[in-house]
């Protein structure tokens, strides 16, 4: 019994570690590739998110919490909404799967974090400081409510 159980987290912790490093060498092809954002302007972080119509999530939680991120960061965030069905070669590219989807993009032009599914605003705000780019102004105490 033990054996099989020391098996399983064995193979779920491998199975784990692979989907790492799958997405970290994703990031990494994107970088070496380019973005394939021609908008995009060295110097500042971005994010971009990939959207699709009759998405329920993009428009009840992604596109509310990168509204509440633009307005804590500013014109010192710049965000990219792609619309997977109008630029599928584009979701190819950064190898969407589902939307919404959101890549973290550092100062520098290079992809740091991905996000599958939506995302609230906290997270997203963690996520850019933890990659080292610029704090954010005090956050409100709450997260925006959701209308619907």
């Amino acid at each position: 019994m033990l054996e099989r159980l020391a098996v399983t987290l064995t193979l779920l912790g491998l199975g784990l570690l692979v989907g790492r490093l799958a997405l970290r060498a994703g990031l990494e092809r994107r970088a070496r590739h380019g973005l394939m954002l021609p908008s995009y302007r060295l110097g500042r972080p971005a994010i971009l998110y990939f959207t699709a119509p009759g998405c329920a999530p993009c428009e009840t939680v992604q596109r509310p919490a990168l509204a509440a991120v633009h307005e804590a960061f500013g014109d010192r965030l710049q965000i990219f909404e792609v619309d997977a069905t109008v630029q599928p070669k584009l979701a190819d590219a950064w190898g969407v799967l589902s939307v919404p989807t959101t890549f973290l993009i550092d100062s520098h032009g290079r992809p740091r974090r991905v996000n599958h599914g939506p995302t609230r605003m906290r997270p997203l705000v963690q996520q850019l400081e933890a990659v080292g780019e610029v704090t954010v102004r005090p956050l409100p105490a709450a997260e925006p409510a959701l209308e619907g």
